[in-house]
C-alpha cells in the first residue's frame, strides 16, 4: 500500500475538506493534513520459512496535523483524527488493513512560526497479504 492510498481513504471516510497531501504539508494552510512514511525505527522480525509465510506487512506512517490558531479546537480534531483510526480496520483494494496506535494519545508539537498548532499521530497499518 502506498501513503496515496491511505490519504484517499482517509479523505473519503473521514470527509476530510481542508487541504491534505503526502509526504510535505502545505504551511500556507491554517488547516492541513499530510501523511508521512514514519521515521520510526521499525525492528525486522524474521519468520520461519521466510517472507512468504508472513501473513501481514506493516506500515508505518505519521501523520502531521496543523489545524488553527485555537489550542482547544486543534486538540479537538487531532483527539477525533485519533479515534477515526484508533482499532479500526478497513479494506483498501480488497486487502484488509488493521490499524495499531503508537501512541495512547495524538502528540502535540506546540505551534509553528505562524502560531498554528500541530499534532503528530503515529500508527502502524498492518496490511493483510
Amino acid at each position: 500500500m502506498t501513503l496515496k492510498q491511505y490519504k484517499d481513504y482517509f479523505k473519503k471516510e473521514f470527509k476530510w475538506t481542508d487541504s491534505i497531501s503526502i509526504g510535505k504539508i502545505d504551511n500556507n494552510q491554517d488547516k492541513a493534513i499530510c501523511f508521512y512514511n514514519s521515521q520510526r525505527e521499525q525492528s525486522y522480525i524474521g519468520i520461519l520459512g521466510g517472507k512468504t509465510n508472513r501473513s501481514t506487512d506493516i506500515k508505518p506512517i505519521t501523520i502531521l496535523l496543523r489545524y488553527t490558531k485555537n489550542q482547544d479546537s486543534a486538540e479537538q480534531m487531532a483527539q477525533k483524527i485519533f479515534e477515526f483510526f484508533e482499532e479500526r480496520t478497513f479494506l483498501i483494494d480488497s486487502k484488509r488493513i488493521f490499524t495499531m496506535m503508537i501512541y495512547s494519545t495524538p502528540i502535540c508539537l506546540g505551534t509553528d512560526d505562524e502560531n498554528v498548532y500541530e499534532y503528530s499521530i503515529e500508527l502502524d497499518f498492518y496490511e493483510e497479504r
